[in-house]
């Protein structure tokens, strides 16, 4: 349903509230505080945020992908310059400022905003987008345990716009690809496949190919394979954990398909390397 006028929420001083807006041509607000800090991010058309200051009035332009901050306790508004959808993320107070490490990212996040817009690299905007709309969804069914699991979608889109964002109009190649394996390197165990990693930086499937050999030396599969490998060796070698357990907690799901990686790695099976290291 298209909106005239805000969403009218409450937000827990230690929890958190999902919200989705699609505004209509007439959309209007009114100036408003809140006691509670806001994400947005823009899904679609185009949105300024105007804070009131004892001075003039500061704008920040949202285009599709950027995410704005407004800090509990500021007064503002939101003018659309196009009919815009819109993500909010209500967060209480009391929720940002009970950890140090989320109450540090919540002012690196503010200082960022201060210099330059917030746009989220396109390699994490989709789960960000899918996070927010199973915030949604756990809201709205009320599931055993939503309560955490509200809070933790909530501090993975802190994380990922305190580690992903771009405070610049446009981005190069290289710079995709290079946040692209910083983002492998902690998903590594997720079932990416070529066209995925090569529509999440924006490249046909050739150019992605040759682009990530140029970069790394080595095909996208055999990349994401090295990075499972490695994983798995660390498990093994920690004595904890089984060989099954190792492989799937690595991202293999095939097991056949681990060994024979293994061995060309190491020369040996998993397990008698793995004994030969506990040794």
């Amino acid at each position: 349903m298209q909106r005239q006028t805000p969403i009218q929420f409450d937000v827990p001083v230690d929890g958190v509230f999902f919200a989705e807006s699609e505004h209509a041509a007439n959309f209007e607000m009114g100036s408003r505080e809140d006691d509670f800090h806001k994400l947005l991010y823009v899904v679609r058309g185009a949105v300024e945020v105007r804070f009131e200051k004892p001075t003039k009035e500061v704008p920040l332009r949202g285009v599709p992908g950027t995410m704005m901050i407004v800090p509990a306790g500021e007064r503002h508004r939101l003018v659309d310059l196009e009919p815009s959808v819109l993500l909010l993320l209500g967060l209480g107070r009391r929720f940002v400022d009970h950890y140090p490490e989320l109450s540090a990212m919540w002012h690196r996040l503010r200082r960022s905003q201060l210099s330059l817009l917030m746009r989220l690299r396109p390699v994490v905007a989709g789960p960000v987008v899918g996070g927010w709309r199973q915030g949604i969804l756990e809201q709205a069914e009320r599931r055993r345990g939503c309560e955490v699991a509200l809070r933790i979608i909530a501090q993975h889109i802190m994380i990922s716009a305190d580690r992903y964002h771009l405070q610049m109009s446009a981005d190069s190649t290289d710079e995709r690809l290079h946040i692209l394996l910083q983002v492998l390197s902690e998903n590594f165990y997720r079932p990416w496949s070529t066209d995925e990693a090569a529509k999440h930086v924006a490249l046909s499937r050739r150019q992605f190919t040759e682009r990530f050999r140029k970069v790394t030396g080595k095909s996208f599969v055999a990349y994401v394979n090295d990075l499972r490998l490695d994983h798995a060796e660390r498990l093994l070698r920690s004595g904890r954990h089984s060989v099954t357990g190792a492989a799937f907690s690595s991202g293999f799901e095939d097991l056949s398909y681990f060994y024979r990686l293994f061995r060309q790695r190491r020369g040996v099976p998993p397990k008698q390397w793995m004994e030969a290291q506990t040794d």
